[in-house]
C-alpha cells in the first residue's frame, strides 16, 4: 500500500474569490417541518432543530463560470493491489475516484467536468465521488474548501491518510482516518466529532456517496422501512416525511422506489435500520448485479436514496452539473439521524466515532429480477459474505486505538479557524482540542490579524472586510478591540453582535458606521432589514451602501440593490440600474435579475436573449427564469389578443425549453 501525492487533469472551472459580505442566520434557528400522521415518536426528536439558514462565519462562494479550461487538480491517492482511491484535497477531501483493480471498474461516479453549481450552504458544489458532511444542514461549509491531510504511521507499520479540520460554524473537529491495508478490497473511513464546546450542539452528518444511474439501477439497505418525501401538493414548500415500506409509498402508487430511473421526479428516501442493527450497509446494483457496497458500525444507521427523477427537469439538472448526456447519478448516502431534516445533540465536549466502509459488490441474479422484499433476504447474505459484520467491527475497534497518534508528515493545509481556536483557548487558559492534531499556523495574512485581536489590538482597516470571526467568545475581544474606534473593527463586531442574536446593539454601531458613510455596513443593515421583512428599509439600505460604492467594491452591492428593487416591486428603478452598470461589469446574478424587471416592462427582446443563455448558479430548486417565460408566454398572447394581462392567464402546463427546465417536481417527463 502506498501513499502519494499526485494530479487530475480535468475540464473545468476554479472559483474565483468569495464574496465579502456577511450571509446573517435565519431568525429562528429551528425549521418548521410537516408530517402525514405516520411518524413514529422516536423520529420526532431532532425534526428540524437547527436546520434553518446558517453560514458565518464562513463567506459564500459564489464566484465561479461554467467555462473548460484545462485544469490540474490537486491529488492525494492511497492504493492497494486491490484499490485505488483518489481524493481532493482542496475541496473538502472529497474522494473523487474509487476504482477497483480486481474488477477493472469505477466504483463512483466520476464527473467528467469540474464544474461548480449553486447547491451547498455557501453556494459553490459540484456532483461526482464521495461527500463528507459535518457540520450544518446540507453540503457542507467546506465541501469546496482546503482541509488538513496527513500521512500518519502506526506503530504496527500500517501507514494510513487522516483528514482533519475545525468546523467553526459548531465549533465541531472533524478528523477522518483512511486505511486500505495491503489485500484490503475495501476502502475504510474512521470518523472522529468533537464536540470543541462546553455546551450540547446540534450533530449532522451524511456520507454522500455518488454511483452512476441506469435504467437498472436498483438500492437496497438492512430495512425496508423508510421515511418517505412529501410531494409539494401534500406539504408545499414546507418540507416533510411520512413513514411507509418498500418498495412503494402511498404518494407514487405503483413506482418500485428501489429503481431510481423509475421514479418520475426528484425523490428521496430514508432507510430506517435499527439501533440494533450491528453493521448497517447499503448498496446500489445494475443489471450485471454489480454495485458499490457501503457499510459501517453504529451509530450511523441511517441509509438514503437521492435522485433527480426521470422528468425533463431532472435529467436536465444531471447534465448542467456535467456534460450532456453524462452526467445521470444518484446518491446513496449514510447519516446519523431519520432525516437530513433531523439533528442528533453532541454533548458538551462529547466525541463521536464510527467507522465506514466501501467497496465492489456483487449480488446474485435475483437481487435484480425478485419483488424488492423477497431479494432483500439474499442481497443481505451476500454483504454479510463479502464484507462481514465482524470484520467491519473489528476494524473499528483497531482504529480507533490509532485514532489520537499524531502525524509524520503534513500533505495539504486546511483553513486556518482551527489554529484560531487553539490560539484563544491558549490565551483563555481553557484545555486545547484534539492535542494530537497540528492545525498549523499560518505565517501571515488574516489569521495574524485576527491573533492581533487577541491581544488586544484593532484590526488593520481594509478595502475588503476580514474574514469573520462570529464564535461567541470572541465577543469580549472584538468589543475590547472596537473601542480602539477603527471602522473594521467596529464593523466585525457588529456582525458577530447581529449572529449571536444581539441585533439591536449590532445596529446602533452600524447605524454609527453608515453615518460615516461606510457602504459596508449600510449594506449589512439592509441584509438585517431584509431578514426582518422590512422590505422597503432593507433596499433604501442597499442602494445607499451601492451609491458610496460606486462599483470600486464588489460587484455584491449591485446585486444586493438590484435584488431589493424587485423585492419592493419598483421595476423601472431596477432596470434603471441594470442599464447602468457597464457591460462589461455586469455579472450573471445581475443578467437574471434583469430578466424579472425586463418581463414586467416589456422588454422582449432582452428576454429572449436571456432564454438561450446558460447561466452558472441555478439554485437546486430555483423557478424563476422559468416563471418569467411562463408568465412572458402569457404576457404576449395578452398583446396578440388585445387583452389586458391577469396572473389567471399564466399557463404551466405549456412545454419549458429545456435548458430553462430545472423543475424538480414536476411530473412531466
Amino acid at each position: 500500500m502506498k501513499i502519494y501525492q499526485g494530479t487530475w487533469n480535468i475540464p473545468g472551472a476554479l472559483l474565483d474569490g468569495e464574496n465579502p459580505q456577511p450571509r446573517f442566520r435565519a431568525k429562528m434557528a429551528n425549521m418548521h417541518c410537516t408530517e402525514d400522521g405516520t411518524l413514529r415518536p422516536e423520529e420526532h426528536i431532532g425534526y428540524g432543530v437547527a436546520c434553518n439558514e446558517r453560514t458565518l462565519p464562513y463567506r459564500m462562494q459564489d464566484r465561479y463560470d461554467r467555462s473548460e479550461e484545462l485544469l490540474t487538480l490537486e491529488t492525494i491517492v492511497m492504493e492497494n493491489d486491490c484499490l485505488r482511491a483518489v481524493f481532493l484535497p482542496g475541496y473538502g477531501g472529497k474522494l473523487w475516484s474509487l476504482y477497483s483493480k480486481e474488477e477493472q471498474r469505477e466504483l463512483l461516479f466520476v464527473n467528467p467536468v469540474f464544474r461548480f453549481a449553486n447547491l451547498a450552504n455557501r453556494n459553490a458544489w459540484m456532483s461526482g465521488g464521495i461527500e463528507w458532511n459535518l457540520g450544518h444542514m446540507g453540503h457542507h461549509m467546506l465541501t469546496s474548501s482546503d482541509v488538513f491531510c496527513a500521512k500518519v504511521t502506526a506503530p504496527d507499520g500500517e501507514e494510513f491518510l487522516r483528514m482533519y479540520d475545525y468546523e467553526a460554524t459548531h465549533a465541531q473537529v472533524l478528523q477522518m482516518d483512511f486505511h486500505l491495508p495491503d489485500g484490503e478490497k475495501q476502502l475504510a473511513v474512521c470518523v472522529r466529532i468533537q464536540n470543541a464546546r462546553d455546551t450540547d450542539t446540534p450533530l449532522y452528518w451524511w456520507t454522500n456517496m455518488a454511483v452512476p444511474l441506469t435504467d437498472d439501477t436498483r438500492v437496497f439497505s438492512a430495512s425496508g422501512e423508510i421515511m418517505f418525501q412529501m410531494t409539494r401538493e401534500e406539504a408545499g414548500y414546507i418540507p416533510g416525511f411520512g413513514h411507509c415500506k418498500m418498495p412503494e409509498q402511498p404518494n407514487m402508487p405503483g413506482v418500485d422506489l428501489s429503481y431510481p430511473n423509475r421514479i418520475p421526479h426528484s425523490l428521496e428516501y430514508f432507510f430506517q435500520n435499527r439501533k440494533t442493527e450491528t453493521a448497517p450497509w447499503e448498496v446500489g446494483i445494475e443489471k450485471d448485479c454489480k454495485g458499490l457496497m457501503e457499510r459501517s458500525t453504529q451509530p450511523l444507521r441511517i441509509r438514503k436514496m437521492f435522485c433527480w427523477g426521470n422528468n425533463t427537469g431532472g435529467r436536465h439538472w444531471c447534465d448542467y452539473l456535467s456534460k450532456d448526456g453524462q452526467g445521470d447519478y444518484i446518491e446513496l448516502q449514510a447519516g446519523l439521524a431519520p432525516t437530513q431534516l433531523h439533528t442528533n445533540v453532541l454533548h458538551a465536549d462529547e466525541t463521536v466515532m464510527f467507522t465506514q466502509m466501501f467497496g465492489a459488490f456483487t449480488a446474485d441474479e435475483q437481487a435484480q429480477t425478485a419483488e424488492w422484499n423477497k431479494a432483500l433476504p439474499g442481497v443481505a447474505a451476500r454483504v454479510e459474505q463479502q464484507l462481514p459484520a465482524a470484520k467491519v467491527q473489528k476494524a473499528h475497534q483497531d482504529y480507533t486505538l490509532k485514532s489520537t497518534l499524531r502525524a509524520s508528515e503534513i500533505l495539504h493545509r486546511g483553513t486556518w479557524y482551527g489554529s484560531l481556536e487553539m490560539a484563544r483557548r491558549h490565551m483563555a487558559g481553557e484545555m486545547p482540542i484534539a492535542q494530537h492534531l497540528d492545525f498549523c499556523q499560518p505565517e501571515a495574512g488574516e489569521y495574524r490579524d485576527w491573533l492581533d485581536v487577541l491581544m488586544g489590538k484593532a484590526l488593520p482597516d481594509t478595502k475588503l472586510p476580514h474574514a469573520y470571526m462570529t464564535d461567541e467568545k470572541w465577543l469580549p475581544y472584538l468589543k475590547h478591540a472596537a473601542e480602539q474606534g477603527n471602522q473594521e473593527t467596529k464593523f466585525q463586531y457588529a456582525v458577530s453582535l447581529a449572529e449571536n442574536g444581539m441585533q439591536k446593539q449590532a445596529e446602533a454601531i452600524l447605524q454609527e458606521l453608515t453615518e460615516q458613510k461606510n457602504p459596508w455596513a449600510a449594506h449589512a443593515l439592509g441584509l438585517l432589514c431584509r431578514r426582518d421583512k422590512k422590505l422597503k428599509e432593507a433596499s433604501e439600505y442597499f442602494l445607499q451602501a451601492y451609491a458610496w460604492e460606486q462599483g470600486t467594491l464588489d460587484r455584491s452591492f449591485a446585486e444586493e440593490a438590484l435584488q431589493s428593487l424587485l423585492a419592493v416591486k419598483e421595476y423601472e428603478k431596477a432596470w434603471a440600474l441594470f442599464e447602468a452598470i457597464p457591460d462589461d461589469k455586469k455579472t450573471e446574478s445581475e443578467e437574471l435579475l434583469a430578466a424579472e424587471a425586463a418581463l414586467k416592462l416589456g422588454k422582449d427582446e432582452y428576454l429572449e436573449q436571456a432564454y438561450k443563455k446558460v447561466y452558472s448558479a441555478i439554485r437546486e430548486g430555483a423557478v424563476g427564469l422559468s416563471d418569467v417565460w411562463f408568465e412572458h408566454q402569457a404576457r404576449k398572447k395578452a398583446r396578440e389578443q388585445g387583452i389586458p394581462f391577469t396572473e389567471e392567464m399564466i399557463d404551466k402546463t405549456l412545454k419549458l425549453p429545456r435548458n430553462l427546465n430545472f423543475l424538480m417536481f414536476a411530473d412531466e417527463r
